[in-house]
């Protein structure tokens, strides 16, 4: 192939490249609880959809204390005392900043990144690294464009956004992401995360909030593992659970329904 007909096949698919890599913006479409977990959930929708083609949902799972700062914020319903997202709204406007826009960057191990990025007093981009919740109740209060990455789509409809959960022994479990492990003030806690109990649970003694990290004194790392284990346990057998409750280590023992 001559080198000129060479240089234009590069040169188109740089920009193909340059196109697809050009983030979408999206609007909050708005928030619901996830039937599964009790977890909140934003829903994000793309704000043109594309030719021929209807637009593009992305739901992101955040903490309790987010999810109030962005219900406030489309309601119009202003608190009584400033919260974070109101501090951080003032310290950008009193120093002389703007918000050009937020970026939901990438999706890595069930969990999102996204970015903030700034014009300074001195006109300078400035970008600051930041959880999609907080991007995003900040860009509410701010005005500014929600902006996702169409990477993040992609990995988003394959099926590694959502957490997973269960109920087994009348728990609901889920997988321990990140942000749900600080917000339950575990940020080093290995295991399933405990988000509800049945009252008449088998597992009674088990407490919302919990981290297990052992089914029979073996480890558990994911809901998937502590399912499968649990169906092939003999039921003729108690349950022994090994739980993180407040940084102490708690065992359970109960019997299989």
């Amino acid at each position: 192939m001559p080198r000129r007909a060479v240089s234009l096949a590069c040169l188109v698919a740089l920009i193909a490249t340059a196109a697809r890599a050009k983030p979408v913006e999206v609007t909050v479409q708005g928030m619901q609880l996830d039937p599964a977990t009790g977890s909140p959930v934003v829903q994000l929708v793309e704000r043109t959809g594309r030719a021929g083609s209807s637009a593009r949902e992305l739901p992101i799972w955040i903490g309790p204390f987010e999810a109030q700062a962005i219900a406030l914020e489309i309601q119009g319903v202003p608190p009584p005392r400033p919260l974070t997202h109101d501090l951080m709204k003032q310290l950008v406007e009193r120093l002389g900043g703007k918000l050009t826009h937020v970026e939901i960057t990438d999706l890595r191990e069930n969990t999102y990144f996204a970015t903030l990025h700034l014009d300074g007093p001195d006109g300078k981009d400035v970008t600051v690294d930041a959880r999609p919740s907080d991007a995003i109740a900040l860009a509410l209060r701010l005005h500014g464009p929600i902006m996702v990455a169409e990477e993040v789509f992609a990995k988003a409809s394959a099926g590694r956004a959502t957490p997973a959960a269960a109920h087994v022994w009348g728990l609901t479990v889920q997988d321990l992401t990140p942000d749900v492990a600080r917000f339950f003030e575990a940020p080093d806690a290995r295991g399933i995360l405990v988000s509800d109990v049945e009252v008449a649970a088998p597992a009674h003694e088990v407490a919302r909030g919990d981290v297990i990290t052992a089914l029979d004194g073996e480890p558990v790392a994911t809901v998937e593992d502590l399912r499968t284990r649990a169906e092939a346990r003999p039921t003729a057998e108690p349950v022994r659970l090994s739980v993180r409750r407040a940084g102490r280590r708690l065992d359970v023992r109960f019997a299989a329904p």
